[in-house]
């Protein structure tokens, strides 16, 4: 028997009741895992200046077997004035500072990383290193990293702002269980972490 041009026709396809239901699941289930997307990919940033870190640690390691003496005293590292000719390319400097004296006597470059390595400009971060100078880092084997936000480049860029600051966040996160001491400042003007630090990784 024919079936009847009357009889109701079965629907297909979604209500719109039904569409609206399924796009709220998935915009809780979005903004449920944004944080720890977000989270993922700033600790990814911060691996590569953990990396770099890292390799500081190299560096002065060696710079102590090639002077055979220790950092903090006598090794100094301090910020190297002429950065400021050739950013990209002048390294750090050290000296041998005899006991005694408060400054340093006959500057050397701390071969093996240049200023380029300590600045990150897409993450909106650089690096300084410091050892013997600052008040915290004047015991044997002693050293400070800095990871500070790089106004210059953050100040017209909100975004590249939230990158450095969460990027800081990261690493602070990372590091902290490998300091003695760690600093943290995080504000409207400037944000940076201190990482205090000994070449055996122990505590003094």
């Amino acid at each position: 028997m024919n079936s009847s041009p009357y009889k109701r026709r079965l629907q297909h396809g979604f209500t719109l009741l039904e569409l609206m239901i399924v796009t709220a699941i998935v915009g809780i289930l979005a903004s449920l895992a944004l944080p720890s997307y977000q989270a993922y990919v700033y600790r990814a940033k911060a691996a590569e200046v953990v990396a770099v870190i890292d390799k500081i640690h190299t560096v002065l390691a060696i710079l102590q077997a090639e002077t055979g003496a220790t950092l903090g005293r006598p090794i100094n590292i301090v910020p190297n004035l002429e950065s400021s000719k050739n950013r990209a390319t002048y390294p750090m400097v050290y000296c041998l500072r005899p006991v005694g004296n408060t400054h340093c006597g006959d500057l050397k470059p701390l071969t093996g990383l240049t200023r380029a390595e300590l600045t990150f400009a897409h993450l909106g971060v650089d690096l300084s290193v410091n050892s013997g100078a600052d008040p915290f880092t004047q015991k044997v084997g002693q050293y400070k990293v800095s990871v500070n936000e790089d106004y210059t480049l953050t100040r017209n860029n909100p975004a590249l702002r939230v990158t450095a600051q969460q990027t800081i966040l990261a690493v602070h996160h990372i590091m902290k269980p490998h300091t003695y001491k760690e600093i943290l400042r995080i504000d409207k003007n400037m944000s940076s972490v201190y990482l205090y630090m000994t070449m055996n990784g122990t505590r003094p």
